[in-house]
C-alpha cells in the first residue's frame, strides 16, 4: 500500500475504498483539467479535432499514470478465493495465516505486505513457516517483527494440499475452519476486505 492509500485508509477504513478513491478523484481532477483547458482553447483558431484529443489526453493522463505506478490487479476487483479441504483442527479465533516456504522471494516480500497492513485490520495475522529448522522461522520473525506471529510447521503433508503448491498461500481461518484461502497472485483488496 502506498502512502496515498494508507492516508485514506486511517479515514474511511476500507481496504476497498483506500484502493480505488485515489483513482475517481484523480478522474475526477482530469476531467476538471480537460474542461479547464478545453474553455481556454476553444476560442483560438486550433482544429477541434486536435482540441478534443489533447484534453482527452489530459483528463486521463492523471490516472494513466497512477495506475502506472499502482495498478489494479485481478484479485482487487473479483474475489478469486477458494475453500481447501484439510484435517488439520484449528482454534476458534478468527485469524490469518500465511503459509510461507524457507527461502522463498515472495513469501519473504510478503511480509512488508502484512506488517504494513496489520495496524488497519482487527484480524491477526500469523506465518507459518514450512519445515524443521528455527533458523528459518527467526528469519521470518525478524522480518515480521513482534506485532506478528511465526510458528515452524513441520507436517508437511497436512499444510501442502491447502497451499496447491503456491506460496505464500493466505488462509483465513474462522470457528476451527478455513472459511477461505488465497493465493499470492489472488490476494488483493477484495481479500483484505474480508479480515475486518
Amino acid at each position: 500500500m502506498n502512502s496515498i492509500e494508507l492516508l485514506v485508509l486511517q479515514l474511511w477504513g476500507s481496504f476497498l475504498v483506500a484502493k480505488f478513491l485515489p483513482f475517481v478523484l484523480l478522474l475526477l481532477a482530469g476531467l476538471l483539467i480537460g474542461r479547464i483547458l478545453y474553455i481556454k482553447f476553444s476560442s483560438r483558431k486550433i482544429n477541434r479535432t486536435i482540441l478534443v484529443a489533447f484534453c482527452s489526453l489530459s483528463t486521463i493522463t492523471p490516472v494513466a499514470c497512477y495506475f502506472a505506478l499502482f495498478p489494479i490487479y485481478q484479485g482487487d476487483l473479483i474475489d478469486l478465493g477458494y475453500k481447501p479441504k484439510t484435517s488439520i483442527r484449528f482454534g476458534q479465533s478468527k485469524k490469518l495465516v500465511v503459509i510461507a516456504l524457507p527461502g522463498c522471494r515472495y513469501c519473504s516480500e510478503s511480509t512488508q505486505h502484512m506488517k504494513g497492513i496489520e495496524p488497519y485490520t482487527k484480524t491477526p495475522i500469523e506465518y507459518w513457516v514450512l519445515g524443521s529448522d528455527s533458523s528459518d522461522l527467526s528469519a521470518y520473525q525478524a522480518l515480521v517483527g513482534n506485532q506478528i506471529n511465526c510458528e515452524l510447521k513441520s507436517n508437511l503433508s497436512e499444510v501442502l494440499p491447502i497451499t496447491e503448491g503456491s506460496f505464500p498461500t493466505y488462509v483465513l481461518i474462522e470457528n476451527g475452519k478455513i472459511t477461505k484461502a488465497w493465493h499470492n497472485d489472488s490476494f488483493g483488496v477484495r481479500s483484505l476486505n474480508e479480515l475486518n
